[in-house]
């Protein structure tokens, strides 16, 4: 029997949560009672699935030796549903909220550390269920869900635990709402509404003159670079053209004509340390920029180093993308978020 008593004050005080998770509880609270159909798979089975996710050893060793179960867990077991029960109401809908995805005390260790990767074997049932509606192809939905693989490395790459470096990412994936097809990433989303809206953008009035495909509501596709092999011309061409053929057989849409992407890979300062042939530069030229930008200090740090805190005399010069990333800081110059569009290949 679940013990129907427990809520979000229970959960803090059983889990130890200071007030910087009251938010977060607050919104899992404000769910009401969970969508049904909360199932954890037995262990082995757990592990199988995230073997094939790409979880290293360790963090499968973790995470099935801390599956959570309601009768002895309730305080994970009442995060999980509600989780859970977030993801699944929003399936396909790209404006929802994405809401508050705090990682776990370190204290609570493996059993702490491993909840989103609970959370992932949660609901990936809804999420396939999911691509199967919409009839994604089946090498695409395990690439896509096999991102978790590769975030849970960074994680003990970057602090020797057991965890996901950026839960909140990982909810687009559970929610239908980002794909991972060859070497790129693409969000499917509306632009001018919801989270996935790149910044910044075109005001209504210039909108409108760059016409159909540009306006608040019209279709569009968010593209993201995950880490791994390098960014060739060649496979990011060969990626648009394959997502643009996926995507608009899974998600049929008349405006969808662009695909946008906000980085600091689209700042036009690279060009001043980088070779002419790069990959980096390449894939900036397939962008035409839209005016404006943001601070891209922090997300270079991260991608390239896995580190924001770090000293820059500390840093790793193997690279001459490291090395261009100090220098550009040490000079006291910062990097800029950009945003960028391209036409869509048509098939």
């Amino acid at each position: 029997m679940h013990d129907t008593q427990i809520g979000p004050e229970r959960v803090a005080a059983d889990l130890g949560l200071d007030a910087s998770y009251g938010s977060w509880l607050a919104e899992l609270d404000c769910l009401g009672g969970p969508e049904p159909g909360t199932v954890l798979p037995a262990p082995r089975e757990a592990a199988a699935t995230l073997r094939e996710l790409g979880c290293p050893p360790e963090a499968i060793a973790d995470a099935v030796g801390t599956l959570p179960d309601p009768r002895t867990d309730p305080a994970r077991w009442w995060l999980l549903e509600r989780c859970r029960t977030r993801l699944v109401r929003t399936l396909g809908d790209p404006d929802a909220a994405r809401g508050t995805w705090p990682k776990l005390p370190s204290r609570l260790g493996p059993a702490g550390g491993a909840f989103y990767l609970h959370l992932v074997l949660a609901t990936m049932p809804a999420t396939r269920a999911y691509h199967a509606s919409r009839h994604v192809p089946e090498q695409v939905s395990w690439a896509t869900l096999a991102d978790l693989g590769r975030h849970v490395a960074i994680e003990r790459a970057t602090t020797g635990a057991t965890g996901v470096d950026e839960p909140w990412w990982l909810t687009l994936h559970l929610r239908g709402i980002l794909y991972e097809i060859g070497r790129l990433q693409y969000a499917v989303f509306r632009l001018g509404r919801g989270p996935e809206h790149p910044s910044p953008w075109y005001d209504d009035g210039e909108a409108a003159l760059l016409g159909p495909g540009f306006r608040t509501g019209d279709d569009a596709l968010g593209v993201h670079i995950p880490g791994g092999t390098p960014l060739t011309p060649e496979s990011c061409a060969a990626s648009y053209a394959e997502a643009r053929r996926i995507l608009d057989e899974c998600f049929p849409s008349a405006t969808r004509r662009v695909a946008t992407c906000s980085s600091w890979l689209l700042d036009d300062q690279l060009e001043e340390y980088l070779a002419p042939g790069s990959n980096i530069l390449e894939f900036q030229r397939r962008f035409t920029l839209v005016p404006g930008a943001g601070d891209g200090d922090r997300g270079v740090l991260t991608f390239v180093f896995r580190t924001v805190d770090t000293p820059l005399d500390e840093l790793p010069h193997e690279t001459r993308l490291q090395r261009a990333v100090v220098a550009h800081l040490r000079s006291g110059r910062h990097f800029r978020w950009r945003t960028g569009w391209m036409d869509l290949p048509r098939g």
